[in-house]
């Protein structure tokens, strides 16, 4: 529509919320709703007041505003006594249709009342016999209690030529290209329909008749544009008493967009003169007589609704920050969110684990897609967004945002590759480039300094670009520094911001719990990340300090990423390692555990290559003392066991004797390698469905150490 339009002039995103009319315009906080022309502003006693025109014109006519007289009836039997009271010619409608339906007007006659009834009481029980005006009839547009324009409305006609019959000349006009079923087109088809036949009789016509070349024959009472009429912009025409009356009028009924339909001999001298009047006023009205009237000026009316719902310098958005990668985001992408609610912001953010509106989970499930994005944009709580953007969203729909301020790439490895037409690394690194492609110009492209595949992304993006290393002295940190460009690396055990001769030490990474000392050097990688990201989006220092150290890698926080759990002589590791290169980070984290067992319990996703199953089954084999090899919930394709046997040939191929145990399902494999765990052990589980494995792992720790709670360690108790 034309305030969809207009807004996406002004950069304005919009969401569609159904299959109709009714558009969010903006995201979270900011939004705005339209339903074709109500706002989010309309007010419902206003609409309601419109939609009873008995009402609306008893209470113009209470504020001196020229209104026909009327009468209001139920049955066929009162039409006499009303036309009576009011005199010829009267018009009738339903008192509370709208577009034009069930009106007549112009009937002089008792036998041409009594044939319009029926037509009126099929949209309405009750009907309003009024004075019919002499005149032509017009619509006035108020938006925000202003005048914006003023259209002359002709009915649905045709002019005769002499040559072709009136079925012929309808048939002919609908040809115009600018005429389209309903609302599609800025003209309407005409249709014959009882109120045409009605005025075909009452002049002696048929379909058939031929009109003398010139002759004018109107096809519908109403001057509608739904009913096919067209409009002349009659907006510079206006007497400025008029101009006034009509303002007047919206602030009367209490509508921020009203149309005014009138009826006058004409609009260039005050209605209380000439002897015009309203008719009605509408909620939700028609903008195509005005956006492309058949004749005269067009008027684009869907500015001002704009100017309405987003005076200037009023933001339509909120910051956006997406998060991609092979490995990380989850993590990375609750860090941020973490470290935004911490400076006092609400953030709706989306993971593998679910949908979070500030400290709620509002849906569980991997949400990591373009539906689960506009979730959170949707929110008219959320004041900054935080999604994690996985490969299969971007492939299937795409990102669910137009662009976002902040978009951070993490890392490209081997995973996911033969599915969706994605055979190679260079394949999945232009599928993650999507990202930082969608970053707005005045937006940054947080981007790893450490991947080649995700440095070369900096020439992709419109936006600005940052960097962050694990290593300072990174030449590309260095040439992007001295430039005068934004970076965050971990620098002498500090996790530092860059920029120029700039430096500052934002925190020491022994002090960040997420990286577990420092040891687990992938979660450095992660820190560094969402430090970036969030200085980027102007939060304080401190705020990302207190934020970096208040973040512990929990079951409640960071579910499934690096859960440490202590059972009463051992050691339960939960994590979410899937592929290849978050084995390989997960081999270096637990290689310095002293533990002396150390046991796997892992399984083999079923839509990865054969070649990246044999490579888990290799790597499990260099980390682990004992593997419980266990199958997952969705086979994704493969046949039941042919995942378990690939990974455990990968096993056998680097250590053939290695004690490998097999389940067909994760809790038979969790609760036996819980129940049979030995004094020292570190346990490593990894979780297919992460919220079912916590869930048992927890489970199994409450049965061990029921908490007891004795009274008298406590003081002050009797």
């Amino acid at each position: 529509g034309a305030i969809v339009q207009e807004a996406e002039n002004r950069d304005i995103p919009h969401i569609r919320l159904n299959t109709q009319s009714l558009v969010q315009l903006g995201y979270g906080v900011n939004q705005q709703r339209i339903q074709a022309t109500v706002t989010g502003r309309t007010n419902m006693i206003a609409v309601d007041l419109a939609g009873d025109k008995d009402a609306t014109k008893k209470l113009l006519g209470s504020m001196g505003v020229p209104v026909p007289r009327g009468l209001l009836i139920v049955e066929e039997d009162e039409i006499e006594r009303a036309v009576e009271r009011l005199g010829f010619p009267v018009a009738i409608k339903p008192l509370d249709a709208n577009h034009g339906k069930g009106i007549t007007v112009g009937l002089k006659t008792l036998e041409e009342v009594r044939a319009a009834f029926p037509l009126a009481k099929k949209y309405s029980r009750r009907v309003i016999i009024e004075q019919s005006l002499t005149g032509q009839d017009f619509r006035a547009l108020v938006v925000d209690n202003r005048l914006v324009a003023v259209a002359e409305r002709i009915p649905a006609h045709v002019i005769g030529d002499g040559e072709h019959t009136l079925q012929e000349l309808i048939d002919i006009t609908n040809q115009d290209p600018r005429r389209g079923y309903g609302h599609e087109n800025v003209l309407t088809l005409i249709d014959v329909d009882a109120q045409t036949e009605s005025l075909l009789a009452a002049h002696g016509h048929t379909l058939d008749t031929v009109l003398p070349a010139g002759e004018m024959f109107c096809l519908k009472t109403t001057a509608n544009i739904s009913t096919g009429g067209t409009a002349i912009d009659r907006t510079d025409e206006v007497h400025p008493f008029n101009v006034t009356l009509f303002e007047r009028i919206a602030r009367i009924i209490g509508l921020d967009v009203a149309g005014i339909d009138v009826v006058a001999p004409d609009i260039t001298t005050p209605l209380t003169e000439n002897g015009g009047g309203i008719i009605e006023v509408n909620a939700a009205p028609g903008f195509r007589m005005h956006l492309a009237p058949s004749e005269g000026i067009a008027r684009n009316v869907a500015e001002h609704v704009i100017d309405m719902l987003f005076p200037p310098g009023t933001p339509a958005r909120v910051p956006v920050i997406a998060v991609t990668g092979t490995n990380g985001k989850t993590t990375t992408t609750r860090l941020i969110a973490h470290i935004v609610k911490n400076s006092g912001k609400n953030v709706g953010f989306t993971t593998t684990e679910g949908i979070y509106i500030g400290n709620s989970l509002i849906q569980p499930g991997d949400n990591t897609g373009p539906i689960s994005a506009q979730l959170v944009l949707k929110d008219p709580t959320v004041e900054i967004a935080v999604l994690e953007t996985a490969r299969g969203g971007i492939i299937r729909a795409g990102l669910g945002f137009d662009r976002c301020d902040i978009g951070v790439v993490l890392n490209v490895t081997v995973d996911h590759l033969g599915l969706k037409d994605i055979e190679t690394i260079e394949d999945m690194a232009r599928v993650k480039a999507v990202v930082p492609r969608a970053v707005g110009r005045s937006g940054y492209a947080v981007l790893n300094a450490d991947d080649k595949l995700v440095y070369d992304m900096r020439d992709d993006t419109p936006g600005r670009v940052a960097l962050f290393s694990m290593e300072e002295e990174n030449p590309h940190i260095v040439e992007h520094t001295n430039d005068g460009g934004i970076a965050c690396v971990f620098e002498n055990g500090y996790v530092t911001l860059l920029k120029g001769k700039w430096k500052v030490r934002v925190e020491k990474v022994i002090n960040i719990p997420l990286t577990y000392g420092g040891r687990a050097a992938f979660m450095i990688q992660n820190v560094l990340a969402a430090t970036l990201a969030a200085f980027l989006q102007n939060i304080s220092i401190e705020d990302i300090r207190v934020g970096l150290t208040t973040f512990v890698p929990s079951v409640a926080q960071t579910p499934g990423r690096l859960n440490l759990v202590e059972m009463d002589n051992f050691t339960v590791l939960i994590d979410f390692a899937h592929n290849p290169a978050g084995m390989e980070a997960l081999q270096r984290f637990i290689a310095k555990f002293p533990n002396k067992v150390k046991t796997g319990v892992i399984g083999g996703t079923g839509d990865r290559r054969d070649d990246d199953l044999l490579l888990y089954g290799r790597i499990a084999a260099q980390m682990f003392t004992n593997i419980i090899v266990r199958e997952d919930d969705d086979l994704r394709g493969r046949a039941p066991g042919d995942s378990k046997r690939l990974v455990i040939e990968g096993i056998r191929s680097v250590n053939p004797s290695l004690p490998i145990r097999e389940f067909s399902n994760a809790p038979e494999a969790i609760n036996h390698a819980l129940n049979h765990a030995r004094k020292g052990e570190l346990l490593v589980i990894l979780a297919d469905n992460v919220s079912r494995s916590v869930e048992l792992v927890s489970k199994f720790r409450e049965q061990l150490a029921p908490v007891k709670v004795v009274h008298e360690d406590i003081p002050n108790q009797n």
